[in-house]
Parts: C-alpha cells; structure tokens; sequence
C-alpha cells in the first residue's frame, strides 16, 4: 500500500477552508495516479519567500487496493489525510508544521464527505498548496493517513506514515547561487552510483549526504577535478539531500536512490 500514501503526500498539512483547484488532470486510463508523483522524480513549484505561492497536487484513488498492491486484496473505502509534519534540511532533522513556513492545504473531496481531506475510491481529487512562504529552506513532508478498507464489509482504518516529497523555499539571499556554482547530480534517480559534478572545485569545502532523518550518510572535505563519486547502492530507496558548503555559501540538491 505504500504508494497508494505517497500520493498524497504533497498533502502536507490539513485545510478546512475551500479549495480553488479543479479534478481536471488526465490520468487517461489509469485506475490510480497523482501529480506531481514523487516516484518518477516529480516535485511541486519552487516557492520564494515573501512571495505568494500556489501549486495544484491531483490524485486519483481506487476503489481497490489491490490496484496498487497486488497482496492487498481488500476494497477501498477512502484514504483521509490525519497528520502531518515536515523535515528541515539540517542535522538535527527538526521538524515543524505548515504553517510554520507560512503555507497550507486546502483540500477539495467535491463535497463527498465533511472532511474536504477524506477521499473516497473511484473518484478524482485536488488539493491547493498555497499561501506566502515565510522560511526559506529544503524540506521533507511526512504524511500520517488513515486508509479505511473493507473486511467481511466492515470499513476499517489502518494508520500509516509515508515519506517522499521535498519543499523547496528559496530565500531572497538565495537566488543565483546555484547558477554561480554549476552544481549537478547524475544519474538522478541513482541505482548504484551517483556523481556530483562541480566544475568550480574550488568554490565547495566540504560536501555531506543526509537522508530524511538528517542522519549523514556520506562526507567528504576533498574534491578531485570537480567531481565525487558516491556508491549507494547499499542505501534504502528514498529521498536525500547532497548539501556543498563553501566558505560562505552552501547549496543542497535534493537526490532520489531508486534500486
């Protein structure tokens, strides 16, 4: 069921104010989907402090797990988003709410149920990222849902917590930094190798690999001819990020492991 969740996971907070987004995405005959979809290396918008931000995430549900999950063979009733935090691109892993950068969700279910954040199967939904960002920063969203599926016509939930979606919010110091550095991962996706590219070896002191916890899984303070080369095949797939720090500076880049 883990993707069924990671759909929803741009839903990073809970708004129970009207959307003003329509269910108008074609996801052609696919009998689940969403958009922007984390798993193929989609993303939202960027967002820029102090400037009003407003970004559409789509989803279509099924109303059988077993669309998903071939293993999970049970109807599903609806998928209500209960929870959510997000996670600071730092060494602490500090976590906070929405609203603490200055945004919220605004869910649109088309009045199927009171919760606008509960979304039935068989039917498309969407939800409005939007406000004005007050925090400038690389974050990951953790999602807390409540999946009800049927047994022996019981609708019962099961909690689950998913990871997958990183919110970028550039702040006004920040803009034109990464140009001047020329600062690229490839492959990205990565399977077994990634390589961070850096043509100005000279503007980076250090580099480090976090992952959602901000635990490191990788740091270097040498760089030879621009480039460093990094195996991760031994890592669980997921989200990263890749932080180059100079002298006064620093950039992250966000990197998906996918085996």
């Amino acid at each position: 069921m883990k993707r069924v969740f990671s759909l929803l996971l741009a839903v990073a907070s809970i708004g129970a104010a009207s959307a003003q987004c329509t269910t108008d995405f074609d996801f052609g005959t696919s009998l689940w989907g969403a958009s922007p979809d984390a798993s193929v290396g989609e993303q939202f918008d960027t967002a820029y402090v102090n400037v009003p931000y407003n970004d559409v995430f789509h989803v279509l549900v099924p109303i059988d797990a077993s669309a998903i999950e071939p293993t999970f063979q049970l109807p599903l009733d609806s998928i209500i988003l209960v929870n959510t935090t997000l996670i600071a691109d730092s060494g602490a892993g500090a976590t906070m709410n929405f609203s603490d950068v200055g945004l919220e969700i605004q869910c649109n279910n088309g009045g199927v149920s009171p919760n606008p954040c509960a979304f039935h199967g068989g039917a498309q939904y969407c939800a409005d990222l939007t406000g004005t960002p007050t925090m400038a920063g690389y974050f990951a969203m953790s999602l807390e849902v409540e999946a009800w599926v049927t047994v022996f016509g019981v609708a019962v939930p099961q909690p689950y917590v998913f990871d997958g979606y990183i919110l970028t919010i550039v702040g006004p110091n920040d803009i034109g930094e990464s140009s001047d550095l020329d600062f690229t991962l490839f492959p990205n996706p990565a399977n077994e190798r990634v390589q961070i590219n850096l043509p100005a070896a000279g503007s980076v002191t250090s580099a480090a690999i976090r992952d959602l916890t901000g635990r490191v899984m990788h740091s270097t303070q040498v760089f030879s001819n621009g480039q460093l080369v990094v195996d991760v095949a031994a890592w669980a797939e997921g989200i990263y990020f890749v932080t180059l720090e100079g002298e006064t500076q620093q950039w992250t880049e966000r990197l998906v492991v996918r085996h």
